[in-house]
């Protein structure tokens, strides 16, 4: 956006920062001035995008960011109470709702609900997200542009210049000739890590030399079940007798996280509700051109169709996720077929693509007609 002449205010949470590292250059910046995303924010904010001459409020709508508050919801409503409001867009990287109070039932996604039909432009990362947003904003007697606007790829990058394939698996006592199953990010019940390390399990007694490689941050310091989640995956490991076959790289760079990546030969990322383009885990495996299992959503996708960049496991358990790995161990041919699909699927991820996208719905919905 600032290489576009673009000036950019992100408006985020407290903490401790260099202040140089926040001067984004051009007219932008870091704001870390909210202390808590509760009620407080509906008076502030506003005032803030007034005062600041906002054109564009974008809302970044997940709840778990925003330690599941129910206000973020209400946030366009309140932008639009005021006579110089800017247009609202709001991102949803997922549909899922807030937490409001003990037993509040339908009310919760009713929040969510209204937080699309007072945004004047709304973005799906997921296309499976875009049936039930257009529902939303049907017949309201006022136009809402919608589009899905993919994530943009945060691993198109390099390894570190010191990096060697053969010496990075060498180091944790992974072979040239092993098969390394990957998994990125933070673990938790709905990527099913489980099931891939029984997955792996089974094939290790199959006679396979087969590895998992968990990479970057693991626990998620906003998600309280993750920790207890990896609490009985570690426990599990040990009782499978697989301690020596997983490997944990920690919190690491981008360029770090790549070279992980380029040491992987399977990504095994078998989501219990079905793979989804807001899986960034999904992006990095393409990007790098490493062949996936993963399963397929409940609500069909087009991405899914004719020739995919993945390898389906008929479901998120270890039987499954085992015969699509042996399959593709057995086949240097399909995962090289998997490797050329998923690099040229990554080129939809691209950060100027995504750009264009982003300022054409900013565009439409600055052009909304006003509300009766």
């Amino acid at each position: 956006m600032r290489s576009l002449g673009h000036g950019v205010q992100v408006v985020t949470s407290y903490g401790t920062a260099n202040p140089d590292d926040d001067n984004l250059g051009r007219g932008s910046r870091v704001q870390r001035i909210v202390d808590r995303w509760d009620w407080r924010i509906l008076l502030s904010l506003p005032r803030l995008a007034i005062r600041q001459a906002w054109d564009v409020a974008h809302i970044q709508y997940q709840p778990g960011a925003y330690a599941l508050n129910g206000a973020i919801c209400l946030l366009p409503r309140f932008l639009r109470r005021r006579p110089t409001a800017p247009a609202v867009v709001t991102t949803f990287h997922d549909l899922a709702v807030p937490y409001l109070f003990p037993k509040a039932g339908k009310l919760r996604r009713r929040f969510v609900q209204d937080m699309a039909q007072n945004s004047d432009g709304i973005i799906a990362v997921s296309d499976d997200s875009l049936g039930q947003l257009y529902g939303w904003t049907a017949g309201l007697g006022h136009q809402i542009a919608v589009a899905h606007v993919p994530l943009g790829n945060h691993f198109d990058a390099v390894p570190p210049p010191e990096f060697d394939r053969d010496a990075w698996r060498a180091e944790r006592g992974i072979g040239p000739d092993a098969i390394v199953l990957g998994h990125l990010g933070f673990v938790n019940a709905s990527k099913a890590v489980d099931a891939t390390v029984a997955a792996m399990a089974m094939l290790v007694a199959a006679g396979h030399d087969a590895h998992l490689l968990l990479i970057g941050q693991v626990a998620s310091a906003t998600d309280p079940d993750s920790g207890r989640y990896l609490d009985s995956l570690i426990s599990m490991i040990g009782k499978l007798g697989l301690t020596d076959r997983v490997h944990w790289t920690s919190r690491v760079s981008v360029p770090e996280a790549v070279g992980w990546l380029r040491c992987v030969d399977i990504m095994s990322l078998p989501f219990r509700d079905g793979a989804s383009l807001r899986r960034t885990s999904l992006i990095a495996a393409w990007t790098q051109g490493i062949p996936v299992v993963t399963t397929e959503p409940s609500i069909p996708v087009d991405w899914l169709r004719g020739s995919p960049p993945v390898e389906i496991a008929y479901a998120p358990d270890p039987q499954a996720i085992a015969v699509a790995i042996d399959k593709l161990i057995m086949s240097p041919e399909l995962r090289q077929e998997l490797q050329t699909r998923g690099l040229e699927f990554a080129s939809r991820f691209e950060w100027p693509a995504v750009v264009a996208s982003t300022l054409n719905l900013y565009r439409e919905a600055r052009q909304a007609p006003a509300r009766k």
